[in-house]
């Protein structure tokens, strides 16, 4: 069966492909390898740095704080070209380093980790066991999501549900609370294609006048706001800025209100009922407002609500990932743009 290479074709695929990635951690081999992670995880490490570009950059959001607190170390989030240009001299031999690129060849991360090539703690998270950062790394994590040619979806879906995976072995949790709760979120990636693409209609109707949008979360769901400003930034030709919803109340509400386009990721928690908080005080100043959320709040004609579960912060960039994908695609199809295609650059960066 020849393969749907297109963004829409990708984003239907992703269901599957996380379904595929539990399965196989399930596995005695799965298993093993995780096991063999955990193992360059020790006592005496100092710190946890993760390197990426785009989405591998900011897909360890959704881990950083549980791994924090559960294993007592710091854990530092780098952009590879960063790390690569004023953060080598940092790294000491008992760190443990993660470095994250889907097609395992992104040039900045491929020389991170080729400088790297004589630390015992590296590991690389990957979609190709033959690429050159999974070669060079001294244990490589498949994500498994399969060929991807438009921007990314399922390798940053995949990225997320192992990255969780990963964080539940290396502090002896049980991993199979989460492997059902990652069952149960690819399942609603099929149910909200098939039952609700009115809600993104409507959504990217309100949204029509957008040419550029702040996107605002807090916490593990920030990953959310990051990987959505920066697919719409890449394929609808939009302004974007991701943001804390802490910083909105700093200085950026002088220039919110009429003509101001904002979409919110609001999950369970106090930081959620924050962010739910923010997004009535944008649609009363004039602001129009997309806010993902896991609980219902206040109806005002300036904002568009489109519920989501589960709620859990970690859990949540995950569970919105399809949504906010559909309504990237229909955006840019009402701009007269085919979804997913660069505009300008290419799926692999190989030059500074």
């Amino acid at each position: 069966m020849e393969l749907d290479m297109s963004f829409l074709g990708e984003v239907a695929e992703q269901s599957r492909r996380l379904r595929n990635l539990v399965e196989f951690y399930r596995t005695e081999e799965g298993t093993e390898l995780l096991w063999k992670a955990t193992h360059l995880f020790t006592h005496h490490t100092h710190s946890i740095i993760f390197a990426g570009m785009g989405s591998s950059e900011f897909a360890p959001v959704v881990v950083r704080d549980y791994l924090a607190y559960n294993l007592g170390v710091p854990v530092v989030l780098w952009e590879a070209g960063e790390l690569l240009h004023y953060g080598m001299n940092c790294i000491r031999d008992d760190d443990l380093i993660i470095a994250i690129s889907q097609s395992g060849e992104s040039i900045e991360t491929r020389k991170v980790v080729d400088i790297l090539r004589d630390h015992l703690g590296v590991i690389s998270i990957t979609n190709d066991p033959e690429s050159k950062i999974a070669r060079y790394s001294r244990l490589d994590l498949q994500i498994l999501a399969g060929a991807e040619a438009s921007i990314s979806s399922k390798t940053y879906t995949n990225s997320l549900g192992l990255l969780l995976i990963l964080s539940r072995a290396v502090t002896a949790l049980d991993a199979e609370p989460l492997y059902r709760s990652l069952l149960e979120i690819a399942d609603g990636m099929e149910s909200f294609r098939a039952d609700r693409l009115d809600e993104i209609e409507d959504a990217a109707k309100f949204m029509h006048a957008a040419d550029a949008v702040h996107f605002i979360s807090r916490g593990p769901a920030m990953a959310a706001a990051r990987q959505a400003a920066l697919t719409f930034g890449t394929g609808a030709r939009i302004f974007t800025c991701a943001v804390p919803g802490g910083s909105v109340r700093h200085g950026l509400m002088g220039s919110m209100g009429a003509g101001h386009y904002a979409i919110i990721f609001a999950p369970d928690g106090p930081g959620g009922d924050l962010l739910r908080k923010l997004a009535v005080d944008l649609a009363v100043l004039g602001s129009k407002v997309v806010l993902f959320t896991s609980e219902e709040t206040v109806k005002d004609h300036n904002l568009c609500t489109i519920r989501i579960t589960p709620g859990d912060p970690e859990l949540f960039p995950l569970a919105c990932a399809m949504p906010l994908e559909l309504l990237f695609e229909t955006l840019a199809r009402d701009k007269g743009l085919v979804a997913g295609v660069f505009i300008r650059g290419e799926k692999v960066t190989t030059k500074e």
